[in-house]
């Protein structure tokens, strides 16, 4: 290797540069500044916490307490790297019950910013402020701390490319302050932005639920079941929705380990099996979980912000859970499916559908049958709870799963019709009032002329009320409010047609429980329709049937 080419020498790093990586790895965005003192606020035994955002908090972040306070001889050292009030040795790693370390995280943002810190105890004289000059000086503060961070990642111009949009990073800060008040009902919060109080959740600490409904709505309470289990060493309690309560996407999912929210691969998975049978696939359940366990049995350090977690037992508490909330769906009669037969002649039996989730292969024999025509007027024989359709035609029988055939035509006819003056439109003749989230009233001015493109004609009548006035026909049945949010909540998080598509299609009237003749006739011609529009070969929710398909779908 030439002299050019040899590497630098080994050497300290200036601790400036140092704080910068720690801040790397701690503070990703302004939302991961506002939890990581937010986090300290809950440590410090707050009552009250205020948090104030300028410019999506890259301008202003301002966190409001009332609790403990610092001593003015630890502010120095509050600023140091690996300056902690949490641990005394390397054992208290291994059973950290605290949310964060007091002083950890301040010397990362204190680089990346314009920092200052106001703190006071509780009998002190007075308060003291420390800034980015770790100079400490008197200062007038009533009992507890404020800490200001402005002009974030100044110092670090390039890292603010990684950030989004102001309005996403808004978003973010929003939603993390409404998860941590979720976890700490006991504790007042207010969020306020630009200069408007967009969050008042006061302190709940005897009716948790309250604190549920304020964050996630009184639907939800009315749609989910109250969970609380126990083991030897584990506690599982909290709030998990019924299958009315699934949503387009996974925004309504919190859980919570010893206080601290955490996304683990191993508890989704136990919560997913749980609701395998009674969710949709594309659907997301909803739910409010709080699991307790004993801190030395769990690693809070794997991820720098300690949103991933190990287990010493993971096997055991996936077990726990899946267990938990399978009892308690079940218990509640969740979405039991149960088969039954609506309409039978006397010399027919009843069949047993032999198989929980077919996949419908579409060939090239199908295809056949639906481009030569049906020739008569189909005729259903068997129906399942409104699920499956057995339907008799002169060229054969089919097998119909009517949720999801409907759904499925009702994706392509959007699509097709999306942005064009082919969308079939129902009038609203008494409009119907919808109250909007500050980031949903967001998503309708920025995406007016979109929303009308799929067919909604939704006007503001006050401050955060929209009459919605006009749908598209195919959501003739649909839940009207819970279709418009669904449609702001899609516009919000995803670009692409399709998925947006996909969120709708889900409100689509799908049950077949009360179909007649005509109903199946029009169904089984929108699946000619579609067979016949269709070049390719795809998975579809429809089969023919014949004695060798029937053999292994059926048994007497």
């Amino acid at each position: 290797m030439s002299a050019a080419a040899m590497l630098p020498r080994i050497h300290l790093l200036d601790p400036d540069v140092a704080n910068q990586i720690a801040a790397g790895e701690v503070i990703e965005r302004p939302a991961s500044v506002v939890k990581e003192l937010l986090e300290n606020s809950i440590d410090a035994a707050s009552r009250k916490i205020i948090v104030t955002t300028a410019g999506a908090g890259t301008r202003l972040i301002s966190v409001q307490d009332d609790g403990q306070g610092i001593h003015r001889d630890d502010l120095v050292l509050a600023l140091q790297p690996h300056a902690t009030s949490k641990l005394n040795c390397a054992s208290d790693l291994e059973q950290i019950a605290s949310l964060g370390f007091r002083g950890e995280a301040l010397p990362s943002i204190a680089s990346v910013s314009r920092f200052q810190l106001l703190t006071r105890q509780q009998h002190a004289d007075n308060a003291w402020s420390i800034d980015n000059s770790l100079a400490v000086k008197p200062a007038a503060r009533t009992v507890g701390t404020t800490v200001e961070v402005r002009d974030l990642f100044h110092a670090t111009p390039a890292r603010r490319k990684f950030l989004k949009s102001e309005r996403t990073e808004w978003l973010h800060i929003q939603s993390l302050v409404k998860a941590v008040a979720l976890g700490h009902s006991h504790i007042s919060f207010e969020l306020i932005n630009e200069g408007q109080h967009v969050l008042r959740l006061p302190a709940s600490a005897d009716s948790p639920e309250k604190r549920v409904a304020d964050v996630c709505g009184k639907s939800f309470l009315k749609q989910s079941v109250c969970v609380d289990a126990h083991s030897e060493d584990m506690r599982l309690r909290g709030w998990t929705g019924l299958a009315q309560a699934a949503r387009s996407q996974s925004d309504r999912q919190y859980f919570f380990i010893n206080g601290r929210l955490v996304q683990d691969k191993n508890i989704n998975h136990a919560v997913r099996l749980a609701y395998r049978e009674l969710v949709e696939h594309g659907r997301f359940p909803s739910y409010v979980l709080f699991l307790q366990l004993d801190p030395a049995t769990i690693d809070m350090n794997v991820h720098p912000a300690k949103s991933e977690v190990r287990f010493a037992e993971p096997r055991n508490v996936h077990d726990f859970i899946y267990a938990s909330l399978t009892n308690c769906l079940n218990d509640n009669s969740a979405q039991t499916l149960q088969l039954e037969t609506t309409k039978l002649t006397a010399t027919q039996k009843a069949w047993t559908i032999n198989e929980s989730r077919a996949s419908y292969q579409n060939n090239h024999v199908q295809k056949a049958f639906f481009k030569t025509g049906l020739n008569d007027k189909p005729v259903f024989i068997f129906a399942a709870k409104g699920k499956f359709l057995i339907v008799d035609t002169a060229s054969g029988q089919l097998l119909i799963d009517v949720i999801a055939a409907n759904k499925l035509i009702a994706f392509h006819n959007m699509l097709e019709s999306y942005g064009t003056d082919t969308v079939t439109l129902k009038d609203i003749h008494v409009p119907v009032s919808c109250k909007l989230e500050p980031d949903e009233l967001d998503t309708l001015h920025k995406h007016e002329a979109e929303i009308k493109r799929w067919g909604f004609l939704l006007e503001p009548v006050s401050p955060d009320h929209i009459a919605v006035r006009t749908i598209p026909a195919l959501f003739g049945y649909a839940d009207i409010i819970a279709l418009v949010k669904d449609l702001l909540t899609s516009l919000n998080t995803v670009q692409d047609a399709s998925q947006v598509a996909t969120t709708l299609a889900e409100h689509v009237n799908t049950s077949g429980s009360n179909m007649n003749d005509e109903d199946v006739a029009l169904l089984v011609n929108k699946i000619q329709e579609y067979e016949t529009s269709e070049g390719e070969d795809r998975h579809l929710p429809w089969r023919l049937l014949d004695q060798a398909s029937l053999a292994t779908l059926l048994k007497r």
